[in-house]
């Protein structure tokens, strides 16, 4: 039997530090980063554990007579490591050949072992968003001004346009060829795969979609102004799985860990050492 004054004790730090619900699971949270501006389009890359973000100056982004200063970063090991070879606007990893594509105003590129870029496919095009495909060696690639979507094949460097997709901010493709997308700051939609016409999910306030990301169970999680929610493909009402306190600007999930981010910060969530139910 439990003595009650340890018990009282365990169920105090459970109740302070796993006080966060995603999807009925209790977890904890952690500032891993904290850094002056906005961290956004998280990419992690689990064969080491690398976080990759784009950091805005917010001072720019709020000022009419000047271009917006974007950075891009590899959080590695606790420290933020600038990649200062390129104006980098976000970042997509592929797993299984272990490469970091960074997307540029001058194409896209991929990440050698002493952080700097080398370019690799679209040079000369301002490339502002990047998606790895699950499943095959593609590029989902958004490109300014009109942020049209277009995929590439890595392998030839062939761009295709993706066809009833008019535009994307943010973006992401499950693993069976359904694309998730949120334009013109507005609703967030998906395009089924052999379909024309994108359906539009209910229940998300216009303007509210912050960022997009698939979890290892093929689910598409939306970090939206009031939460997260799992985004199904055949249903156009999406589950909120977390209510949250901050307006979130990138998110990434990877074996039951998920990261957030929002102005100033990046959390991770973990569950470790949650364990609901002790009296059970």
């Amino acid at each position: 039997m439990i003595p009650l004054l340890i018990l009282t004790l365990i169920s105090s730090v459970y109740a302070d530090n796993c006080s966060y619900i995603f999807d009925d699971i209790h977890y904890t949270r952690t500032s891993i980063l904290t850094i002056k501006g906005l961290p956004t389009n998280l990419a992690y890359n689990p064969n080491n554990n690398d976080i990759y973000f784009t950091l805005i100056d917010l001072e720019s982004l709020h000022d009419d007579n000047v271009q917006t200063k974007m950075d891009q970063y590899v959080l590695r090991n606790g420290e933020p490591i600038l990649i200062d070879n390129v104006r980098g606007q976000a970042a997509a990893i592929d797993v299984k050949n272990n490469k970091v594509y960074i997307a540029s105003d001058d194409g896209i590129g991929i990440l050698n072992a002493s952080n700097k870029v080398q370019f690799s496919n679209l040079k000369d095009e301002d490339v502002v968003y990047l998606y790895k495909a699950v499943n095959k060696d593609e590029l989902y690639v958004v490109t300014y001004p009109n942020n049209e979507v277009f995929v590439v094949d890595v392998n030839n460097n062939e761009k295709r346009r993706v066809e009833y997709v008019p535009c994307a901010f943010i973006l992401s493709v499950d693993a069976d060829d359904n694309i998730f997308y949120e334009c013109d700051s507005k609703y967030v939609k998906v395009l089924l795969k052999d379909f024309q016409e994108p359906i539009e999910f209910v229940g998300i306030a216009k303007n509210s979609a912050r960022a997009l990301a698939i979890d290892e169970s093929n689910r598409v999680i939306l970090a939206a102004n009031d939460g997260l929610y799992w985004l199904k493909p055949d249903t156009v009402v999406p589950k909120k799985l977390m209510k949250l306190e901050f307006v979130p600007s990138g998110i990434v999930l990877n074996d039951g860990v998920i990261y957030l981010a929002t102005n100033g910060v990046i959390y991770k969530y973990t569950n470790d050492n949650c364990v609901p139910n002790i009296m059970g």
